[in-house]
């Protein structure tokens, strides 16, 4: 029978102030960490290290990653969908920005020539009239509102 080996001292202080972490996962979850190791170039203990927040992780903070991505969708938001025109002089792009004179302007103008929703013009033009004008349909009789009895066809 074999005798087990004595342990140095200084491996006994380190064993005890580093406990070994282990757990099973199938085989393919261990090939994606893997995988992931290996992509950002970091070892396991790191890894836990970095989860567990006792390292700095390379990620920017939580605010800042807000701030960049809320300015780079406002930036692609104007380019995409600001409203402008071209100077009549020099053909530079004229931005229009929100309650400005030029802004106030469109708007009067639009509601000046009648612009509206498709949808509200085509139930615009559906819409019958409640009432003909009388005038129209008793043009014989100017007092139609007031008088009591129509007849069926107008007397000559």
């Amino acid at each position: 029978m074999g005798t087990t080996r004595r342990k140095p001292p200084s491996r006994i202080r380190y064993e005890e102030s580093h406990p070994v972490v282990s757990c099973r996962i199938p085989k393919a979850d261990y090939d994606l960490l893997k995988q992931r190791l290996d992509e950002r170039g970091i070892s396991f203990a790191t890894f836990v290290k970095e989860a567990l927040g006792c390292l700095e992780a390379k990620l920017t903070p939580i605010d800042q990653a807000r701030a960049e991505g809320y300015e780079q969708g406002y930036k692609q938001a104007t380019e995409d969908h600001q409203i402008w025109y071209h100077c009549k002089i020099c053909q530079g792009r004229i931005n229009i920005f929100p309650n400005s004179e030029s802004h106030k302007a469109i708007i009067q103008y639009m509601n000046e020539k009648g612009w509206s929703h498709t949808k509200c013009h085509e139930k615009e033009k559906e819409k019958k009239p409640l009432y003909k004008n009388p005038v129209t349909i008793f043009p014989y009789y100017p007092h139609y509102p007031y008088y009591p009895y129509y007849p069926r066809y107008p007397y000559y």
